[in-house]
């Protein structure tokens, strides 16, 4: 059994937010882990959790899956929050302060935590660093444009057209070798004479 005591915004168990993953890697000591979605993942299949790095590989969230049972505990304020059942979960947490997003998922943008109780796949639980749900609300905004946007842009076009279009989005611009990233997902790929290959999300 592998206890992780979480730290609002700061961190669950050794995993500190914002650390390499190097680091995280060490502090999860002989733990085998799966990289996972185009490298921005790594899956702990022994304690069905995954941790998810943002664009310079820190650490920016935790999410425990909920299909292990009796490998691993989350506790915070010297109680066990997880895996608990939804009851027993809003006896330690006020609901107030919790916004239900469908039919069993609750998030709480201060202390980044949402929680699922998916009777299907069980319960899960992720835990983010400080501004984590923020972030991904103006993700969601940010794909929304860039869809509408894709559109525009055809194979060979020249990188400098491509950037015309996506302009409402050019502050959130990242050069990564041949390709351009928007917000979070959006990769558009060159080739050598900086010429359009393709445009996809990434999600």
């Amino acid at each position: 059994m592998k206890d992780f005591e979480w730290i609002p915004n700061k961190r669950i168990g050794d995993l500190y937010f914002n650390m390499t993953r190097n680091e995280t890697r060490n502090a999860m000591g002989g733990a085998v882990f799966t990289p996972w979605f185009e490298g921005r993942s790594d899956v702990y299949k022994d304690y069905s959790m995954r941790l998810d790095f943002d664009e310079d590989g820190l650490l920016e969230s935790v999410e425990f899956l909920g299909i292990e049972r009796d490998f691993f505990q989350v506790w915070y304020n010297e109680r066990i929050i997880y895996p608990k059942t939804e009851k027993t979960f809003f006896k330690i947490f006020d609901k107030s302060i919790f916004k239900l997003d469908d039919e069993s998922t609750y998030q709480c943008n201060k202390l980044n935590i949402i929680a699922n109780w998916n009777y299907d796949i069980g319960p899960t639980l992720l835990v983010g660093r400080e501004h984590y749900i923020d972030e991904g609300d103006e993700s969601l905004k940010d794909f929304s444009i860039l869809y509408g946007l894709s559109s525009k842009l055809k194979p060979g076009m020249h990188r400098n057209e491509t950037r015309i279009i996506l302009h409402e989005k050019s502050d959130k611009l990242k050069i990564r070798g041949q390709n351009d990233i928007y917000g979070r997902y959006f990769y558009v790929k060159f080739d050598n004479e900086d010429r359009m290959i393709s445009a996809d999300f990434i999600i």
